[in-house]
């Protein structure tokens, strides 16, 4: 069933242009609205009641699905949850505003548009610290892929829809609590550090894999068991050195910004094909249902 939804998901996503009603920061948002006007969430409440109201509705998700879905109907919640959950329309509209303005090779668009991402979540969770200097276009757009598509589709193979709607919820208010600069930011980001930390690592196994093995193997092997790196470090040195520019390559970047985002985009491309054929092999040998 899950890799029924998976397929049939990503698919639907590809061919169909979302609006907001059909995107996880909707509902996200006004959650933390809801939150914050019934004073469940204040300035001062404490990390575990953070964790807690972000776990909520997962664990009301899944407890509808035990106790009143059957099979057939639990693979309609699932695919619906999944879609809403996975993807980002921002992120792609401006990825494409990024393209257009390499073709006409406007630098200072292209600056604009590398901002217009928003870096307020790649931070170092375990102390607070920006990471996101000196980072090209191309790895802010690996990371945020990563975020919208490879970490929703792990937490949704590991815990079904409930999973993957913790995560984006999580996801979405750290972004919404540092951009605000409020006093639960570090509790949200030591919240998402927990939650990266397997998914990133196996998203950049899956990149060496289907990348340059031999030339990033060594330094998947030297993030992964590091407690004291971000996942966003960790994705984007790996995934920069999986899928290096070739000379001819780096010529190119130099009149057109556009060449490294490519090739960073087919990078992820071929890793969420990876992950597919992955949950295909385990869902085959009964592991997965």
């Amino acid at each position: 069933m899950m890799l029924m939804s998976l397929l049939l998901v990503l698919s639907l996503e590809r061919l169909i242009t979302k609006t907001p009603h059909w995107h996880i920061e909707k509902y996200a948002s006004q959650y933390r609205e809801f939150l914050f006007g019934k004073k469940w969430l204040e300035d001062d409440s404490s990390a575990s009641t953070l964790y807690t109201l972000l776990l909520a509705p997962a664990i009301a998700l899944a407890a509808v699905e035990y106790w009143l879905l059957g099979a057939f109907f639990t693979f309609v919640e699932q695919s619906i949850v999944l879609f809403i959950c996975i993807g980002c329309p921002a992120l792609r509209a401006t990825y494409k505003c990024f393209l257009n303005a390499a073709e006409r090779n406007d630098l200072q668009a292209c600056s604009m548009y590398t901002d217009q991402l928003g870096h307020c979540g790649s931070i170092n969770e375990s102390d607070g610290s920006a990471t996101a200097e000196g980072k090209s276009f191309g790895q802010h757009l690996t990371w945020l892929n990563y975020q919208h598509y490879a970490a929703v589709m792990l937490w949704f193979i590991g815990f079904g829809a409930p999973g993957a709607l913790f995560y984006c919820l999580s996801r979405s208010t750290t972004e919404a609590l540092c951009s605000a600069n409020h006093p639960l930011k570090a509790s949200a980001g030591r919240l998402m550090f927990a939650l990266d930390y397997l998914p990133v690592r196996i998203t950049a196994l899956g990149m060496l894999m289907m990348g340059h093995f031999s030339r990033a193997l060594p330094e998947w092997v030297n993030y992964a068991l590091r407690f004291d790196v971000s996942a966003y470090d960790v994705l984007t040195e790996i995934s920069s050195k999986a899928e290096m520019l070739t000379p001819e390559e780096l010529a190119e970047q130099a009149e057109n910004a556009a060449v490294e985002p490519k090739v960073l985009v087919k990078l992820a491309k071929r890793n969420v094909i990876f992950l597919l054929v992955i949950t295909s092999a385990l869902t085959l040998v009964g592991s997965l249902a």
